[in-house]
This record gives structure tokens, C-alpha cells and sequence, in this order.
């Protein structure tokens, strides 16, 4: 997965059910956008910024939210 696109990354990580912090945090790290104000921050948002900033799309299965049936 170390080549995969931005579109293809977010797709992949919809069909997951990745946390949609984490997601949120990763694109906009991906995308270079300001961090969010400090009292918005949660641990997920950060950990999927920092990735994205990376272009990592490594991590963002440790964050599937697993479906009820």
C-alpha cells in the first residue's frame, strides 16, 4: 500500500469503517491543512494527522470500527 493515491487511500478506509477522526486527521495531514485548535484534538484525529503528513497508509487498519450486525 506505499503507493496508494489520496483518493484510493480514503476509499480503502471508507470501506473499512476506518474511525472517522482518524480519516478526518489523515487527509487533512495528507493535504498539508492547519491542525485543528487544541481543544478539538483527539487521540485519533492526531494519530491519522501525523500519518497523513507522512503519506503513511500503514496504521489506518488499527483503526477499523468493526461493524454490528
Amino acid at each position: 500500500m506505499a503507493e496508494m493515491s489520496y483518493y484510493d487511500a480514503v476509499c480503502r478506509m471508507i470501506e473499512l469503517n476506518v474511525d472517522p477522526e482518524y480519516m478526518e486527521g489523515w487527509m487533512g495531514g495528507y493535504l498539508r491543512n492547519p491542525r485543528r485548535e487544541e481543544h478539538e484534538i483527539t487521540p485519533e484525529y492526531s494519530s491519522g494527522f501525523e500519518d497523513g503528513l507522512e503519506r503513511d497508509t500503514r496504521h489506518f487498519c488499527s483503526w477499523v470500527i468493526p461493524l454490528t450486525a
